[in-house]
């Protein structure tokens, strides 16, 4: 950490005359910066912040932040890690040269604070007075909303600089924590673009994911804590606990100009009622100086509402989440309204919450910067006169978490587990949250349930007991119409996060005060079962979890063959079931099965003779190919997963169909998403440079190569909106079953995805500041929820699946069989005949799912395809569903051995 250094003191005449010199120069000698020698944006970067067509690339603000480090003793600069693409990662924090002095004991105050079981009433009175509130101000995790990069760099100067009493206020009372890009690698992807493709016929903006696997869906990782930038920013909340964070973001040029708090309804009911005014009570600040300065078109109480935890880590961690997104122009050009200059841009209805409508038609980078620059000066103005109220309300937030005495109590998380790996992930991903997890000594009892020693338990009586309820409990998310069985109004994003249903642990609710024996674990660790002896036969590996696909990669990367069988196992001493992992002993497979039984818990069984069962031998180097169509984020999350299982893998190029596929791949993936437009198009060479080639399309001709190799024995998985693609490839014999799908346009990114509505058109929002889509009346929807599912783990793509286990469903499809005389097909999985089909969030429509397959296997001459028409790899989450994907993976190019052929091991 860079803490401040010397400082030089302006007189005050001399202040006078170089301020009636430049008419611009400030001078703060009471804390010791010098504006003569710190430059000013325009200074440093070469234009004015917010000019037209300039953008300030992401290094040389880091070269500028540390620029004002070096020369302000209220700056500190710190490089907290590197980036998926090897960026740096950083941290600006700004105060006052004594609070900076006393930030560790800042820090400890905050940490006091936050647990009310070390620290009494009083002394959390005497502790608000002692310190003050941290504001935690990030930007640009979706790299083409520029402008907020942008306006972090006058908001920096100033707070590094200017001698006002506004400032200095803010400065003696509050520590603001700058992250100036959560994503500073869609930032030096996106802004280079721009500048290379200055006065070229070819696209500006950059045309693929803007975060290597999640693109957009960056900001939807704040429970799962898979990205690595994710996982700094938790860092920090863990490390300083500020008291609020607030998210810059931008949203389409179309609607209103700003959207600042409060959140339109629904709010999940795990968000303390103290967090919601403070989010409140910041947004009318920042409402109030936006209209004071004369800036129109804000909007609140609409657009965006405060139910999923994966957008918004902080409200279950003590902080109101103040989110501001700001009107988009054309990156860094200004936006012109096309129905004319003189037609201002969005709403021109004032209502309550939209009280003065936007007057122009056009909308520059300048405008944003003045927006986001206005509102962030108005939220630390508002903490600053406040302080102690606001370090207080986040004392008390804690406090009644702490003292929390009502059902449910715990949730408890039984020791023996089908997937000890999941198990074991899943804990990770609590303690990461920190939630404190407890492990019972001795076996106990909740009302008819025993649990044994060693079963997990999760107190809600804990600090962040809230985080822990909202991610464990099912979700019951409300039934929201426009009028009473009327259109559905659409949630902001999905509805349901159960972990223990994503993830495949059995997790149970507690209603009554628990009375055990328990411990508190300072680390998760993995369940660990001891390796067993050699066996004279084979070691075994359960097919129930997903560790067993790791084994099986790094066994088979390491030339050590696997084999699965084809039934269930049993002996006197054990019984498995179908699809079990055998392995024949030797030196290196024992090293690699110890070495993932101490990583990931994996159980490792032997048998001392061969069962009589059928088997498998699974591909020695099975060739996997991922169609990652450009900025296509399923296919990006696949990518992350393939990587996190260490499955060798080939992102498909349009140069692999110039020559025989079949010498590339043994299996093509196609994500959610991937179209027949997509595949046959692609990018245009007119629009995107020879460095796009990979995505190019592979027209008709490539079109026709892909379905012969599937039919030349090829396996083809299709995922999600993809299953449509792979119907229309090649003709399968199915049927799908659920209402039309349409385009919904999401308000913030002009990213579509796909909507579910009956055979009619889909109609708009009554809301004037809206231009999302809304249900009609009647039919199907179901915005992102988890379904209950009947699989068949006897079938080689259900192997280690329960029989019942929901499945992740967003805006998917449904289908049902339909005759045909040379393709054969196996439901792998379906949806129960039963009235209701939530297992937790919303849908709508139950009836239509009734009996409907949802994961089938079809046999095309020599080769496989498998549909799977629900989100099985939703954003990483639904890992109890990974199974079906592998499964499908390596099943395709596997042999089948009879009981004979498999007792060899040959």
């Amino acid at each position: 950490m860079i803490r401040p250094g010397g400082r030089s003191v302006a007189t005050p005449l001399l202040r006078a005359r170089l301020l009636l010199a430049t008419l611009a120069v400030l001078f703060a000698s009471s804390s010791g910066t010098s504006a003569q020698s710190i430059q000013t944006p325009a200074e440093f970067f070469g234009f004015d912040i917010g000019t037209d067509g300039e953008l300030a690339r992401y290094p040389k603000v880091l070269d500028y932040l540390q620029h004002l480090a070096d020369r302000s003793n209220r700056v500190n600069f710190e490089h907290r890690g590197t980036t998926t693409n090897g960026h740096p990662y950083v941290l600006a924090t700004f105060s006052s040269a004594s609070n900076l002095d006393r930030l560790d004991r800042l820090i400890e105050i905050n940490h006091q604070l936050s647990d009310p079981r070390v620290i009494t009433d009083n002394e959390a009175a005497n502790l608000t007075l002692e310190g003050v509130p941290f504001y935690f101000l990030n930007a640009t995790i979706h790299s083409t909303e520029v402008g907020n990069g942008q306006t972090i760099i006058t908001i920096a100067h100033r707070l590094a600089t200017e001698d006002s009493t506004e400032i200095n206020e803010i400065l003696d009372n509050a520590v603001i924590l700058l992250v100036p890009s959560q994503n500073p690698d869609g930032q030096v992807l996106v802004v280079d673009h721009w500048y290379a493709t200055k006065n070229t016929r070819y696209d500006r903006v950059y045309p693929d994911l803007y975060h290597r696997y999640t693109g957009h869906d960056a900001n939807r990782d704040w429970f799962m804590f898979t990205q690595i930038e994710t996982r700094m920013s938790v860092e920090i909340h863990t490390e300083y606990r500020p008291q609020l964070t607030h998210d810059m973001h931008q949203m389409g040029p179309s609607g209103a100009r700003i959207f600042v708090p409060p959140f339109s309804d629904p709010h999940d009911p795990n968000i303390h009622p103290l967090l919601l005014k403070g989010q409140e009570q910041i947004g009318m600040a920042m409402s109030a100086a936006l209209l004071a300065a004369g800036k129109t078109g804000v909007i609140y109480d609409d657009l965006y509402d405060l139910w999923t935890p994966a957008r918004q880590y902080m409200v279950y961690h003590g902080q109101p989440r103040i989110l501001t997104e700001i009107a988009s122009a054309r990156l860094a050009d200004p936006i012109v309204n096309p129905a004319g200059i003189n037609r201002p841009f969005g709403p021109q209805r004032p209502t309550l919450n939209f009280q003065t409508p936007y007057d122009s038609g056009v909308w520059r980078l300048s405008d944003i910067v003045d927006y986001g620059e206005i509102a962030v000066f108005a939220a630390l103005k508002q903490i600053a006169k406040e302080k102690t109220r606001w370090l207080d309300n986040f004392y008390r937030v804690h406090k009644d978490w702490v003292d929390r005495k009502e059902a449910p109590y715990a949730f408890v998380i039984p020791a023996n587990q089908p997937d000890p790996f999941e198990t074991y992930e899943m804990l990770e991903i609590l303690k990461r949250g920190e939630v404190e997890v407890h492990q019972a000594r001795t076996a106990f009892s909740s009302g008819s349930t025993s649990y044994p020693a060693g079963s997990w338990v999760i107190d809600l009586a804990q600090p962040y007991g809230s985080f822990a309820k909202t991610m464990l409990e099912r979700q019951v998310y409300p039934d929201l119409r426009y009028y009473p069985g009327g259109r559905a109004i659409p949630p902001y994003d999905v509805t349901a996060q159960t972990l223990g249903l994503l993830m495949g642990v059995d997790v149970d609710q507690v209603d009554e005060p628990l009375n055990a024996d328990l411990k508190l674990l300072d680390e998760i660790t993995p369940r660990i079962t001891p390796m067993p002896e050699r066996p004279d036969w084979a070691y075994v590996i359960s097919p129930t979890s997903n560790a067993g696909f790791k084994a099986t990669i790094q066994l088979l990367n390491s030339n050590v063959p696997v084999f699965r069988a084809a039934e269930a196992i049993t002996t006197s001493t054990q019984s498995m079931a179908p699809g079990a992992w055998i392995i024949p002993p030797s030196e290196t497979a024992r090293a690699i099965l110890t070495r993932l039984a101490a990583e990931t818990g994996l159980v490792v069984s032997t048998l001392d003779q061969a069962p009589i069962v059928p088997g498998f031998r699974i591909k020695d180097s099975t060739r996997v190919g991922l169609w990652r169509a450009a900025n296509n984020m399923p296919g990006g999350w696949m990518m992350w997963i393939f990587e996190q299982y260490g499955l060798a893998h080939n992102v498909i190029s349009s140069v692999d169909f110039e020559g025989n596929l079949s010498d590339l791949y043994d299996v093509i993936v196609l994500p959610s998403g991937t179209t027949t437009t997509q595949i046959v198009e692609g990018l245009s060479p007119r629009h995107h440079d020879e460095s796009w080639r990979w995505a190019y399309g592979v027209g008709p001709q490539g079109w026709q190569k892909l379905r012969q190799w599937v039919h030349d024995g090829g396996t083809l998985v299709a995922l999600g909106t993809a299953v449509e693609t792979a119907r229309e490839l090649l003709d399968l014999p199915i049927a799908p079953t659920l209402p039309k799908r349409e385009p919904r346009l999401t308000i913030a990114t002009n990213v579509q995805y796909p909507l579910i509505t009956p055979n009619a058109t889909s109609v708009h929002v009554e809301s004037p500041n809206s231009t999302r889509v809304a249900e009609p009346t009647a039919g199907f929807y179901c915005p992102g929820a988890l379904l209950k599912q009947e699989h068949n783990p006897n079938h080689p793509i259900g192997f280690g699946m329960p029989k019942r286990w929901p499945v992740f469903f967003y805006f998917d499809q449904a289908y049902q069989l339909t005759p045909s005389v040379d393709i054969s097909a196996d439901v792998v999985s379906r949806y129960p005949d039963e009235e209701d089909m939530t297992a937790s969030g919303w849908a709508l429509g139950h009836e239509f799912l009734r009996n409907r397959a949802n994961v089938v296997s079809f046999n095309i001459n020599k080769g496989t395809v498998v549909t799977m028409g629900s989100q099985i790899t939703f954003r990483a989450q639904s890992r109890a569903t990974f199974k079906l994907l592998f499964n499908a993976i390596f099943q395709g190019p596997s042999t089948a051995l009879n009981s004979a052929q498999l007792a060899q091991l040959e």
